[in-house]
């Protein structure tokens, strides 16, 4: 006979994966793309001429270099720059704070929250190093339908925060299963 209290391992009661793969899995993640949004904005800086626009798709994405002093469309460009770069730089590290405390916080099963939060940071890195360093953000890739729409220029760290954010909708719209009722015995 068996204890009641010992359950037929499923995939919903299986035991969580380490810690440590879970923290390994977010360095990783961050890592990689830091490293990718430093190297293509480095690459950016010294190949492109803010005058000169690189058609890749004509009539709908460009290569053009800009440096961005304010956040998402250019919010908080008209700050000092002692001010803006002090503030930038203390709300992103609040950001990245809050981020590992979600990151720590989320279940195993909320795959999609994690990605995004994965994503989220990566992206709030990226960028922290160039407000840390330049007082601004470098961004060179823009999107437009011919002359007649401009959406911002953004960068690669933009990129994964946009797509965090997504993931985050994703997560909360995302119906859930609900919780096994214990066993009556």
């Amino acid at each position: 006979m068996t204890d009641t209290r010992e359950a037929a391992v499923t995939a919903e009661t299986a035991p969580s994966p380490p810690a440590w793969r879970r923290w390994t899995l977010l360095g990783a993640v961050v890592a990689v793309g830091v490293i990718a949004d430093q190297i293509t904005k480095r690459i950016a800086h010294a190949e492109l001429d803010p005058r000169t626009p690189i058609e890749v798709v004509p009539g709908f994405f460009q290569l053009r270099y800009s440096r961005n002093p304010g956040a998402f469309f250019s919010l908080g460009a008209s700050m000092s720059p002692g001010v803006r770069r002090a503030f930038f730089v203390v709300a992103t590290l609040l950001a990245i704070g809050l981020i590992s405390h979600l990151y720590r916080k989320a279940a195993d099963t909320q795959r999609a929250l994690r990605w995004a939060l994965m994503l989220l940071l990566a992206g709030a890195v990226g960028n922290l190093i160039d407000r840390a360093l330049y007082g601004e953000v470098i961004d060179f890739l823009h999107l437009h339908v011919k002359d007649i729409f401009h959406w911002a220029t953004f960068n690669l760290a933009d990129v994964y925060i946009t797509f965090g954010l997504v993931l985050l909708v994703v997560d909360v719209i995302k119906p859930r299963k609900a919780a096994p009722s214990p066993s009556k015995t």
